[in-house]
């Protein structure tokens, strides 16, 4: 039997009601939420099964054999409070996740059936984002075949013309440039997928935001003013330096282009580095993740394309292709983290939280 935990829980900084639960089905921790929703405080509720809290019912049961046989799959469900919070007006049924923890104990997340469905889609949002992603993939694969025989037929036809008419050239010129033009949108699409992480090795983060930097600066000069903000005590992370340099200057580039119409010295873009804890990346608890954030102070996402805004093709930019941000996300998620956005007028945050650990959820 496990001992009452008297130290301060790592899950107290979450909003989400954590149990932490032993193989005999019984309370072995709470986080802050937690207590809060019981009314409780951790040594009150150590050694106590779960049926000091909820409504015995079929649902109990089967976490409670889950727990005692020691299963490690998920399992969800809902249950009933034995005695609902002062301040819930709703009943106290709420939704519950039961994961094996790495410690050898159990988490039981508990949402209200209302944040429950906020995070239901979110994950229906994270699966329309790879299916779009998906589809774009394999539409450039069968664009960039074609685009190649067209390019070949129309250099030969461009050297022909240089002999017998000259004067005609012009057009075979417009036509190499934009068959280049479709070559280049399709293998900025494609360079997430090209070697994949097979290169992944140690890198320094702010090797990658100082090549970012210098990028940016080259290319919008005295137009934006960008600020540095590092934690130099963050830790470096395994990945693939290219693949990141591109996301965070994809994220500079749409920050930037965001800003570069204010008046003179007032546009901000801000690259800043910090180690977050106790953060969940696709529904994956993290103890510690690097959070790297790209900060602008232009005027917003337009809520008619914030819910798809990773999506291919969506842009708010007159001229843009709406490759940049997809394809940030897809490198984001290839390091096993991801991309979230906070924005409102004068304010637009875009936080890259990448897992800081040696077991990064590499995909290849």
């Amino acid at each position: 039997m496990h001992a009452a935990k008297l130290s301060p829980n790592p899950y107290d900084g979450l909003q989400t009601a954590i149990f932490e639960l032993n193989h005999a089905a019984q309370v072995i921790g709470l986080n802050a939420a937690a207590q809060a929703m019981l009314g409780s405080t951790q040594i009150h509720a150590a050694n106590q099964s779960l049926s000091a809290w909820f409504v015995m019912d079929e649902t109990l049961e089967k976490l409670n054999a889950h727990l005692i046989e020691q299963q490690n799959e998920v399992c969800r469900g809902i249950l009933n409070l034995a005695r609902v919070p002062d301040e819930w007006r709703d009943s106290g049924a709420v939704h519950v996740i039961l994961t094996p923890d790495t410690t050898g104990s159990y988490l039981l997340e508990c949402y209200q059936l209302g944040a429950y469905e906020h995070v239901h889609q979110d994950a229906q949002w994270r699966a329309q984002v790879k299916n779009h992603q998906m589809l774009m993939r394999q539409m450039a694969h069968e664009i960039k075949n074609p685009l190649g025989g067209i390019r070949g037929a129309a250099q030969l036809l461009h050297h022909e013309l240089a002999e017998v008419q000259p004067e005609l050239m012009e057009y075979t010129e417009m036509m190499l440039a934009q068959v280049d033009r479709l070559k280049n949108l399709v293998d900025q699409f494609l360079v997430p997928y090209r070697q994949g992480l097979t290169q992944a090795k140690t890198v320094n983060i702010h090797e990658v935001c100082e090549a970012v930097s210098q990028l940016a600066r080259i290319e919008f000069g005295t137009r934006i003013v960008l600020v540095r903000d590092y934690d130099v005590s963050v830790p470096s992370i395994t990945g693939v330096a290219d693949y990141l340099q591109q996301l965070l200057l994809n994220l500079v580039q749409n920050a930037a282009q965001a800003v570069q119409h204010l008046p003179a010295n007032t546009g901000k873009v801000t690259l800043r580095t910090r180690v977050a804890r106790q953060c969940v990346i696709n529904h994956q608890m993290r103890a510690m993740v690097l959070e790297v954030c790209v900060i602008d102070n232009g005027a917003g996402v337009p809520p008619e394309i914030y819910d798809t805004l990773f999506l291919p093709m969506v842009t708010q930019r007159e001229g843009g292709t709406g490759l940049g941000l997809s394809v940030a996300m897809q490198i984001a998620q290839q390091h096993g983290g991801n991309i979230e956005v906070h924005s409102r007028a004068g304010h637009t945050q875009m936080r890259v939280l990448l897992p800081l650990s040696a077991e990064n959820d590499l995909t290849v």
